[in-house]
């Protein structure tokens, strides 16, 4: 299936379906909805869902696994726009009465350690377990961060190094079929991913001009941010995690290390020092060539995640 059949293609036919926006708020096509509150402030909105067979496999997590990512990849979409995360909905599909205890413990554990409240959703029969999550977030800023604000000679960031969830999937198959234990910290990024709120609420402070979290591959994500400010991009060097490949960095997916784009290296180095974090890692510039997509001297494929639909 080619790019313009799948899942970008649904988006679009999507959007080209229900009304436009009002001036001032962004509805689809962000990592989060951008919508105006009573006060005159805004309000962030994602959603997203975990799929068993298609996110998670139950021979490889536990179910407390389950509801940590769940909250955790919503929660990501948040940092993602320079928010933070409020409140959580949670519908839960085809989950047996014995994985109610786990999933319950997951999601209690993202809820602390990311001060998101989870105050309500739904349950229902299906065929497999789905864990959807609807979230509110909001922006302290009064500036959210769009995949749409790069410009060319704008410099790009990655918060750390890419590839610990795919080498950490390799790793805990492998240890499934019989290999080697998997090593603890790869498999501990793919069964409890992080989601980067206060890495966000940082860049935001640097003067991020775009931003989009690494959860499809950063071919992919980074096309994406690209795409949606219409500037090339040229990289110096992929940030690759001990035990990970750089196809694993690539087109891996699932890092939720948050990519963003800033004009001033010293602003954004202040920045996340200030905030007690890692300085991230300059990887390369937005380029005026829309077309351009490189790595040195190097195509960069938009490798990655694609949802296949249909």
């Amino acid at each position: 299936m080619s790019r313009a059949d799948g899942e970008l293609a649904a988006i679009e036919a999507i959007r080209r379906g229900l009304p436009r926006p009002p001036e001032g708020e962004t509805w689809i096509g962000d990592d989060a909805a951008v919508v105006a509150d009573s006060s005159g402030g805004l309000l962030l909105l994602a959603a997203d869902a975990v799929v068993e067979g298609v996110h998670f496999d139950l021979g490889l997590v536990d179910v407390a696994d389950v509801g940590w990512k769940a909250l955790a990849v919503n929660v990501s979409d948040i940092a993602a726009m320079g928010g933070r995360p409020l409140h959580a909905l949670v519908t839960v599909v085809g989950a047996g009465a014995s994985m109610i205890d786990g999933l319950v413990r997951g999601l209690a554990e993202a809820s602390a350690a990311y001060g998101c409240a989870v105050v309500g959703g739904d349950l229902s029969a299906g065929p497999c377990l789905v864990v959807s999550i609807a979230l509110t977030g909001t922006i302290d800023t009064g500036r959210a961060i769009y995949r749409s604000g790069a410009k060319p000679g704008d410099l790009l960031f990655v918060t750390g190094p890419l590839g610990r969830s795919a080498a950490g999937l390799r790793a805990l198959c492998s240890e499934a079929s019989g290999g080697q234990s998997a090593a603890a910290e790869l498999a501990a990024a793919y069964r409890r991913p992080a989601a980067l709120v206060a890495e966000g609420l940082a860049a935001a402070s640097g003067g991020a001009t775009a931003m989009i979290d690494v959860s499809d591959g950063l071919g992919i994500d980074l096309d994406r941010l690209a795409t949606a400010s219409r500037v090339g991009i040229v990289l110096d060097e992929v940030p690759t995690a001990v035990g990970a490949t750089r196809d694993d960095a690539l087109g891996g997916g699932e890092d939720y290390e948050l990519v963003f784009a800033a004009r001033d290296q010293g602003a954004v180095s202040n920045a996340f020092s200030a905030a007690g974090l890692r300085v991230p890692m300059r990887i390369g510039e937005c380029v005026p060539d829309a077309a351009v997509r490189r790595i040195g001297d190097q195509l960069l494929e938009p490798s990655g995640w694609e949802h296949r639909l249909g």
